[in-house]
């Protein structure tokens, strides 16, 4: 028989998978318009524009998975026009991701669609706050060897 604490788990748990599912659910216009993968929009969401294009391994760690994943996604992208795959200016051994301008406008239609249309899009900031510190905290699991990102 579970006890109060089980259930109280379960309950929280429960309802973060329904923000991510309903979240999906949000995406379908725009994944549906771009061939993509709700999985494979994320890659693109944690590819931000303003700042230098992460590493395969750093973005492996953004999306948590691993790096044999972001391969096969960057390939779906590739494919589709939205990324593309560099040497790194800085080490020539490593890949980067850039996004393609059609990339941005993918990129730019599902932050859209999240902020408008989301489960958590109406939620006042302190709301927000409050569930990305909760959220956010690490756990005893962080960083442990073969976890996704690691």
């Amino acid at each position: 028989m579970a006890t109060a604490r089980e259930h109280q788990l379960s309950a929280a748990l429960f309802a973060v998978y329904d923000v991510v599912a309903r979240t999906h659910d949000v995406l379908a216009p725009a994944v549906h318009e771009y061939g993509i993968t709700a999985t494979t929009a994320h890659l693109l969401w944690v590819i931000d524009p303003d700042e230098q294009p992460p590493s395969m391994r750093t973005a492996a760690a953004r999306a948590h998975c691993t790096p044999q994943n972001v391969t096969f996604m960057c390939q779906q992208l590739e494919a589709r026009g939205l990324v593309e795959r560099k040497a790194s200016p800085t080490d020539q051994r490593q890949r980067v991701i850039e996004l393609t301008e059609r990339g941005r406008a993918a990129r730019d239609a599902i932050i859209a669609l999240i902020s408008t249309a989301s489960p958590l899009a109406e939620k006042p900031g302190s709301a927000l706050d409050a569930i990305t510190e909760l959220l956010s905290a690490p756990s005893e699991f962080s960083g442990r060897p073969g976890s996704p990102g690691t």
